[in-house]
């Protein structure tokens, strides 16, 4: 038939005496690990991914830097707990960056060009931030039963599939388990950055680039990198030359040099099986096409084949054709539209209303790809198709109708496309999706 075109609770204030809301920076006592831990959340969303490409120059690069080692001091029932935040019933305490326990430090340096670095765990987001005591605490949530009564129930850790994408499991390095600190000191500057931790780097090689030293007039640039086990050193060089290497510790390393900000560098990696060399703009990211492939839930199945058209191959190999057509920039809408759609109507506004709109050039730039195509019956087809456009990749699905001898696609399928420029058809349409059972 056709379709109709038609993250905790804030706590609350320390009380006086009288019951009032205590005023001052002391009053937050017991916020402080909700702020620390929104902190880091939201510094890690800047990490960027980094993958490996070949080489074949067995050459080692020489170490230019000291790394020391990883401090013995880490987070579990080794440490004491420690008694942190402002004293209520003292003289106003403003705190610092950082008010929780003693950190795991993953890695520490001084470059030769004397910039201090302490890089350090601080701790699994889902775990409130960090752990103490006996280990990590366990993320849960609350659920209330049959008497009233509160029931602790776990929260699945990322890396597990809860069930609703037909037992899907996302990559290990598509969502950070949780963070990292990193403190960097050079000639008068301090600098304090976070980023994110991955249970596993894509494709052995995660790095995140930090710029510090502004304030006091000494730009510098730190990259830390959570490397593979196989990396013996790692090498950076600026596109002003500037270059340093270490060797990692426990898949930890970090590069700096002075400098300006500049995300221009290249990248050696010296492995126990030779040299990986990769550059600036060959780095990946985290939301690039390729992670938003292998990190997004598969779309549902299309709906099940019906009876068959007489000429299945023929008629299939039509739609495609169409399809391509219709999102071909070479041949104005104008001109093919009533050949390839099932009714035009208010279509060529919406174009025209979106090229104005200033995304004329991202239509220009934009791929269709059909994927799948299933004959529900002799004369309707539901097709998945990628989108893939500057600002992301799309699954969409689609449907093709016969119409007096001639496969048309859905009007609703440009219209929904074109939705996404924030410009709808006249009458508008709903997305087209597979139902699931």
């Amino acid at each position: 038939m056709r379709i109709a075109d038609t993250d905790p609770d804030e706590l609350e204030d320390d009380l006086d005496d009288d019951g009032r809301p205590r005023k001052g920076p002391g009053s937050r006592r017991r916020k402080w690990a909700v702020l620390a831990g929104a902190a880091v959340a939201i510094a890690g969303g800047i990490t960027g991914v980094v993958a490996l490409f070949g080489g074949d120059d067995p050459a080692a690069a020489p170490a230019t830097s000291t790394t020391a080692a990883a401090a013995d001091v880490t987070i579990g029932p080794d440490v004491a707990p420690i008694d942190v935040g402002p004293d209520p019933n003292g003289f106003p305490d403003y705190g610092s960056d950082y008010m929780g326990p003693q950190l795991e430090t993953l890695f520490q340096r001084t470059t030769d060009t004397g910039i201090q670095l302490t890089l350090q765990n601080s701790g699994d987001w889902q775990n409130f931030g960090f752990a103490q005591g006996g280990g990590v605490v366990e993320a849960t949530a609350v659920a209330i039963d049959d008497s009233g009564a509160a029931i602790p129930v776990p929260v699945p850790p990322p890396g597990t599939s809860t069930g609703t994408d037909q037992g899907w499991v996302p990559p290990a390095w598509c969502n950070p388990i949780g963070g990292f600190r990193l403190s960097m000191l050079y000639k008068e500057a301090v600098g304090i950055a976070n980023g994110s931790r991955y249970s596993e780097p894509r494709e052995g090689l995660a790095a995140t680039l930090f710029t510090s030293g502004y304030a006091e007039g000494v730009p510098f640039r730190a990259l830390a990198l959570n490397v593979a086990d196989d990396v013996i050193s790692a090498t950076a060089t600026w596109d002003d030359d500037a270059s340093d290497t270490a060797t990692p510790s426990d898949g930890w390393v970090v590069l700096a040099t002075p400098g300006v900000a500049s995300g221009k560098f290249e990248l050696v990696l010296q492995t126990e099986a030779g040299e990986r060399t990769i550059s600036w703009d060959e780095i990946p990211q985290d939301g690039d096409i390729e992670w938003q492939k292998d990190c997004t839930p598969p779309p549902p199945e299309l709906p099940p084949a019906g009876e068959q058209p007489d000429d299945a191959q023929g008629a299939e190999a039509q739609i495609r054709a169409n399809f391509e057509a219709l999102f071909a920039n070479d041949v104005p809408f104008e001109d093919k539209g009533d050949q390839l759609l099932d009714d035009t109507t208010g279509v060529q506004d919406a174009i025209e209303a979106m090229q104005a709109g200033g995304f004329g050039d991202a239509a220009q730039t934009s791929n269709h790809t059909m994927i799948d195509l299933v004959f529900v019956s002799p004369d309707e087809a539901w097709f998945r198709y990628d989108l893939e456009t500057q600002f992301g990749l799309f699954n969409r699905f689609g449907i093709s109708y016969l119409i007096d001898g001639e496969w048309r696609i859905a009007r609703a399928v440009i219209c929904q496309d074109l939705a996404l420029t924030g410009i709808s058809c006249n009458p508008p349409v709903n997305d087209i999706y597979p139902f699931v059972g």
